[in-house]
């Protein structure tokens, strides 16, 4: 695919681009594109997403946007604000000012890059690839925990970069004893980021680690075929469809079937509305930006390493 760039971009362009680009209109018989169109309703004027804490555009919200548009077959480039500006505009404008120093954030921007087929290597003014490992500690971790180090892995897949030393290692290792993982090193095992570790190891050797997770997983999962963050928890124990997403790609990543684990896909579309978007829980069905960038690549399929080139066989 050949690689573009937002950056240098004359008016004239986008506006031609705009009158080109389709409107995602609802459609009933997709709920993806539903999605995607209640997506651009909240679009903010700099490109960017929020994530409904604040209206500000998100760094992280709106790489899973784009993630999202990706995953159901949209370009990205050509989701534009009235400003004329596409999510990629508002990501490399913060890559380019020094804005994305976390690694989680890093990671989860560059896998959005990759998604839409942009140069890893050359964003915002910086490699993206070399940033990453430029954050990898002397024990093998990225971040301040296994969420981050494992959003970390799958970016680092997608870029098509052989995992550095330790990194793998140091995944395994932070596994608990139950299967699972928690977001950092003192907290217990959430569904989250055992489903992100999960998709960052399933093209490696790790196959015990794999099944351990799958099987911390299914000992959670609710009757309704969905998930919580975390069980026991004691914000309660309802599925909601943040979790739920993960975990079905983290399933499918696995090479699971999703009939034999009550098709998680049917709790997530049970809780799409009228407007497109997705609500957080049964009870909290509003929209909600979050549960709507999350459920589209499970609904869709689509795995957080989708991008990931295939090793060539021996």
């Amino acid at each position: 695919m050949k690689r573009s760039h937002v950056f240098g971009i004359t008016l004239a362009l986008l506006l031609s681009v705009a009158l080109m680009a389709p409107v995602f209109a609802q459609d009933d018989a997709d709920p993806a594109l539903d999605a995607l169109a209640y997506l651009e309703t909240i679009q903010n004027a700099d490109g960017g997403f929020p994530s409904g804490y604040a209206p500000e555009s998100d760094l992280a919200t709106t790489a899973d946007a784009i993630v999202a548009f990706v995953a159901a077959g949209e370009d990205p480039n050509a989701v534009l604000s009235p400003d004329m500006a596409n999510p990629y505009y508002f990501l490399g404008q913060q890559v380019e000012a020094g804005n994305v120093v976390a690694a989680g954030q890093l990671a989860k921007i560059a896998t959005a890059v990759v998604a839409g087929g942009k140069d890893v290597t050359a964003f915002g003014g910086h490699n993206l690839v070399d940033d990453l490992l430029a954050l990898q500690d002397d024990s093998g971790m990225f971040g301040s925990g296994a969420f981050d180090h494992c959003l970390s892995l799958v970016a680092l897949e997608n870029a098509g970069v052989e995992l550095p030393t330790g990194a793998v290692d140091a995944a395994v290792t932070a596994q608990a004893e139950d299967g699972g993982w928690g977001f950092a090193a003192d907290q217990a095992s959430d569904t989250n980021t055992t489903s992100i570790c999960v998709q960052a190891l399933a093209a490696t050797d790790q196959a015990d680690a794999v099944d351990a997770a799958l099987a911390y997983l299914e000992s959670i999962q609710n009757d309704d075929g969905g998930w919580p963050y975390q069980s026991p928890s004691d914000y309660g124990t309802d599925s909601d469809s943040n979790s739920t997403a993960l975990v079905t790609q983290a399933l499918l990543a696995a090479g699971e079937d999703l009939a034999d684990w009550n098709n998680p896909q049917d709790f997530l579309l049970s809780l799409q509305n009228d407007d497109g978007s997705f609500g957080y829980q049964t009870a909290a069905p509003d929209a909600n930006i979050l549960a709507t960038v999350a459920v589209v690549p499970a609904l869709e399929g689509v795995v957080l390493t989708a991008w990931a080139p295939v090793p060539e066989a021996e």
